[in-house]
């Protein structure tokens, strides 16, 4: 298990971090453009085409796998940034074949982006999907869906696996719902939506909600890394009784707590795209991820909030739109006790158990 970081991760991870410096972002903006989401920005990331990164050569992209794509994710949390990056490259990513990919590579070409929708009403990050793609029809509601809105296509995962849908096409239903960040979430509903067969992206729609889960996933890493930068940079410099307040025992048990949990998360990304990459089973290690981003990011935030003082709640305070967009992930992926039951039902704890239980003699 080799985790150094190849030159392609590194060469992507270089240009988006420049790219990053060289934006000055709004932190008090609620995003009021349609889709949701900071424009100015995602047309940088385009036009230093990292959008097409995953993409086949053929397609004029660079053939990166999501192994490659992770410090552009990383990044983009580290900084905060609120844009429909993670949904177009997971498309891009997943859309392997000449058709899928030449669809996608048009809508990169010209700047457009792409929502995936995974989750169904009562069922986040489903793994059994209600929605029908029966005949050439699709039936069905999806939730929570980022950057819908705006959005050239939807990636839909369904009961007979994941396809390409125009955001316009007839049937199609977008509807706004809240959110901490005031980005753009949205529920969508198909009513009997055609689609042609050459729209079919993944036979298995698994393949979409794993690099979906990766996706959130690495980006949460880079949003608590981002949050915890800012948290060490104000106790070092926030001085009382003649001292930082970095120095006090009850703040560095705390930055301690939260150092754990930064690198317990970013351990778990790092091994499920380790494991994607090399072709393995990566259920577990992205299942860990999405229940320490629900379990335990939330409440990390808040005691950086705390370390803050009141500086911490204020909107325009960089602080504020990290822990805005830990609620919403934490929400998006169905909350602590759906990924808690998700990992307890899984089968590599199921067959673990079964040898446990067959050693023991039970």
């Amino acid at each position: 298990m080799d985790f150094t970081v190849d030159a392609t991760a590194t060469a992507v991870g270089d240009v988006v971090s420049d790219l990053l410096r060289r934006h000055t972002p709004v932190w008090e903006a609620e995003f009021a453009e349609p889709g949701g989401f900071d424009t100015e920005l995602y047309s940088s990331v385009h036009r230093a085409g990292l959008l097409a990164l995953a993409l086949p050569s053929a397609n004029g992209g660079d053939d990166v796998g999501l192994i490659g794509l992770h410090p552009l994710l990383r990044a983009l949390g580290s900084a905060a940034a609120v844009t429909p990056t993670p949904g177009t490259v997971v498309a891009a990513a997943v859309a392997t074949d000449p058709v899928s990919a030449s669809l996608v590579e048009t809508i990169v070409d010209a700047g457009g982006h792409i929502a995936v929708a995974v989750s169904e009403p009562g069922s986040p990050l489903t793994t059994t999907p209600q929605t029908s793609l029966s005949h050439g029809r699709l039936r069905g509601t999806k939730t929570a869906v980022l950057h819908a809105q705006g959005s050239a296509a939807l990636l839909v995962t369904t009961d007979s696996g994941a396809v390409l849908v125009d955001t316009d096409a007839a049937g199609v239903s977008v509807t706004a719902t809240p959110s901490s960040t005031g980005w753009g979430e949205y529920t969508v509903r198909f009513d009997d939506v055609a689609v042609p067969d050459d729209r079919v992206v993944a036979r298995d729609a698994r393949v979409v909600r794993d690099a979906h889960r990766f996706a959130l996933s690495a980006y949460a890493d880079g949003v608590l890394a981002g949050a915890l930068r800012i948290t060490a940079d104000h106790v070092t410099q926030r001085v009382q009784f003649g001292k930082p307040i970095a120095t006090f025992q009850a703040v560095t048990q705390q930055l301690a707590d939260i150092y754990v949990v930064g690198r317990s998360m970013n351990l778990a990304v790092t091994s499920a795209v380790w494991r994607m990459s090399e072709g393995l089973d990566a259920d577990r290690d992205l299942s860990i991820a999405a229940y320490w981003l629900a379990a335990e990011m939330p409440a990390t935030l808040r005691t950086m909030t705390h370390l803050h003082g009141g500086v911490g709640v204020d909107i325009t305070y960089p602080l504020h739109r990290y822990a805005s967009i830990v609620k919403d992930l934490a929400r998006l992926v169905g909350g602590p006790m759906a990924r808690l039951d998700e990992l307890a039902e899984s089968s590599v704890f199921a067959d673990e158990l079964a040898e446990s239980s067959v050693e023991e003699g039970i």
